[in-house]
């Protein structure tokens, strides 16, 4: 079973999109995949069609096989759930104080048979990242590429180093780029500049910016679903063949 966290300096750029769609792709090539959503925004349930009233998820429930829900499209997912300020609070000063708690919710799935574990976690230095990261094999960070999301790299590389640093069954982090302009002079010096950076780091292919994502998710749905002919839905298929690849070296 391999566990990947999804990752990001900062907000905006698409990470939850990526993980369902990549979670999707994993699951057409017979990959049995289960998402665990360890943002507080708790989005996964609208990508994977979720009871937008349903309040249950691992913030009241813990990661277990009983608190699984099913998608439409062939993946399971954890939601994180719905609590008040108050109970968020209480809950995040209990992960501060247990830093392995996703760690053991995650081993006791191994019974579950799934190939894939994908965790998505909100941007920046947060207490769900350093979770993530403990209970992980890999990494994905993504990025745009403009000059906000190439100024976050390194210093989430630092921070993630310094987080597993003991860790022996993580082996390293790598950089997606997600809604690559077709044509941008900027766009293109960025990503120029991540390959100069971190060119073994990089998956090798960029997401491209594409408007059939947002109007999938307008649709409740993973784009490679709604349109799986378009750009977007193309690069992402590749990024699974990539992860298949890599993960059973």
């Amino acid at each position: 079973m391999q566990v990947i966290s999804l990752i990001s300096g900062k907000g905006g750029v698409g990470k939850t999109t990526i993980t369902a769609n990549l979670a999707t792709a994993l699951a057409q090539r017979d990959k049995r995949v289960l998402i665990i959503d360890l943002d507080p925004q708790n989005a996964q349930r609208i990508h994977l069609g979720l009871d937008p009233e349903e309040i249950a998820g691992l913030s009241r429930e813990g990661i277990s096989p009983n608190a699984i829900f099913d998608s439409p499209f062939g993946v399971n997912f954890i939601p994180f759930g719905r609590l008040a300020d108050n109970e968020l609070e209480v809950f995040e000063r209990e992960l501060r104080e247990d830093p392995y708690w996703v760690a053991r919710g995650v081993a006791s799935l191994e019974d579950s048979d799934f190939d894939y574990v994908l965790l998505d976690t909100p941007p920046g230095p947060t207490v769900y990242l350093h979770q993530a990261l403990l209970a992980s094999q890999r990494a994905f960070m993504i990025v745009l590429a403009d000059a906000a999301s190439f100024a976050t790299v390194g210093k989430m590389m630092g921070l993630i180093g310094e987080v597993t640093a003991h860790e022996q069954n993580f082996h390293g982090v790598n950089l997606l780029i997600n809604q690559m302009p077709a044509q941008s002079r900027l766009g293109h010096q960025v990503r120029t500049a991540l390959y100069d950076a971190y060119a073994g780091k990089l998956i090798p292919v960029a997401v491209h910016k594409d408007a059939k994502v947002s109007q999938a998710l307008a649709f409740e749905r993973p784009v490679l679903e709604y349109e799986p002919g378009c750009m977007a839905s193309l690069d992402i298929q590749y990024v699974a063949d990539w992860v298949i690849d890599s993960t059973s070296r």
